[in-house]
């Protein structure tokens, strides 16, 4: 009767046994962490369920209210978790915090990811981090032990991302500096440090690794460095700032994200390939670019500006008024093949008049000293393709 009391006695106790008692703590987090988490940290814990209390976290890991809040201070005085997040319940392996303090600054950018809502930034090559002899934490194991230079992974990098962020070191150094990663980088454990730099690794991106710096031959002064790839003809050019994405870049340059992907192919449909702090074209060398003017001899008020880009054409109401077109040397379309299509209406419709042709660099008056035509369509053509209007 005795043993069977003993038994009953037991089982009450275990079934009051916190549940993290039944588990081991994990190295890594499981779920997200909190702003503000102690780097430090070296164990958590995760609050798996809704009645899982700060109190059950301390008496778990025997630890204090204090020190678990200062490891986590997002929870607040209140100690509120939230359901599915990871918590510190250990800092420095249990040992104590050195009473020398050693500042650790990180600069870090966001790195390009795609999403299920196809947002998409740009990525920054960051500034190493510097350390103290001792480097910061967490990191894996096994990491060289001549690091100078630290990066604290987020969700979302791989071996090659980071790689190619900097542009100091190849993939395969950076296995080589942090073996726990695994050949195939399946190691790479976000909210860690990693080591980016051993002595003799270069400060500045090189030549090889980074964005082109190939000047277009078009005459054009261009900066650098470009985005790989940029179209020869760009001739605006637009600064790319960290956390850009192709849509606001191109929305600032006032030009279409259709446009913006064209003239800078390497960024992908999916903008996933936008390099950071790069000159991004915004605008290309026009085919033709005119004035169409009320006088005859290109004098007087200008009607209109306006400019053709490679492989485009619009329509152009004159209304009976423009007498003249003031056609820039500026542009791509060789001499000869301003191509002018006159037009009976608005808009480029009723009958056709035929066509005229013009250089860049030109004058030309037109037909009728604009009084028999409301419209004119003006592209790039010669006169050898012409077989119909417009």
């Amino acid at each position: 009767m005795r043993t069977l009391a003993i038994f009953f006695i037991g089982a009450a106790v275990a079934a009051h046994v916190s549940p993290s008692h039944l588990r081991p703590r994990d190295p890594k987090p499981k779920g997200p962490v909190d702003p503000g988490i102690s780097p430090y940290c070296t164990y958590y814990d995760e609050a798996y369920d809704k009645s899982y209390t700060c109190d059950d976290l301390l008496s778990a890991w025997v630890i204090s209210k204090q020190d678990f809040e200062s490891w986590n201070p997002a929870v607040g005085s209140d100690c509120k978790l939230v359901l599915g997040h990871s918590y510190c319940v250990e800092v420095n392996h249990g040992n104590p915090l050195s009473t020398t303090t050693t500042t650790t600054t990180s600069t870090t950018t966001k790195i390009t990811t795609k999403t299920t809502t196809t947002t998409t930034t740009t990525t920054a090559a960051p500034k190493p981090t510097s350390s103290a002899p001792s480097g910061p934490s967490p990191t894996q194991d096994g990491l060289v032990h001549d690091c100078k230079a630290y990066y604290f992974v987020k969700a979302g990098d791989t071996c090659d991302k980071i790689s190619q962020m900097y542009g100091t070191f190849s993939t395969a150094q950076f296995i080589e500096w942090n073996p726990a990663v695994g050949s195939s980088c399946t190691g790479l454990w976000a909210d860690y440090y990693y080591c980016v730099g051993v002595p003799g690794t270069p400060t500045s991106r090189t030549s090889t690794a980074g964005p082109t710096s190939t000047k277009p031959a078009n005459g054009v002064t261009t900066p650098q460095p470009t985005q790989p790839n940029m179209v020869q003809d760009c001739d605006q050019f637009v600064y790319v700032q960290p956390g850009d994405q192709c849509g606001t870049v191109a929305s600032r340059a006032g030009v279409s994200l259709s446009d913006f992907l064209q003239w800078n192919p390497s960024t992908g449909k999916d903008c996933s390939g936008l390099w950071a702090n790069t000159y991004a074209c915004v605008g290309v060398i026009p085919a033709i670019a005119l004035s169409a003017r009320y006088h005859a001899d290109c004098t007087g008020a200008t009607h209109s500006t306006e400019h053709f880009n490679p492989g485009s054409g619009h329509c152009v109401n004159t209304a009976c008024q423009v007498a003249s077109l003031d056609i820039a040397v500026k542009g791509t379309c060789p001499d000869g093949n301003v191509r002018i299509s006159y037009w009976e209406q608005p808009d480029c419709t009723g009958s056709w008049f035929g066509y005229g042709y013009a250089s860049r660099g030109q004058c030309r008056t037109l037909w009728s000293e604009g009084w028999k035509f409301k419209s004119l369509y003006i592209t790039c053509a010669s006169k050898e393709s012409d077989c119909s209007p417009g």
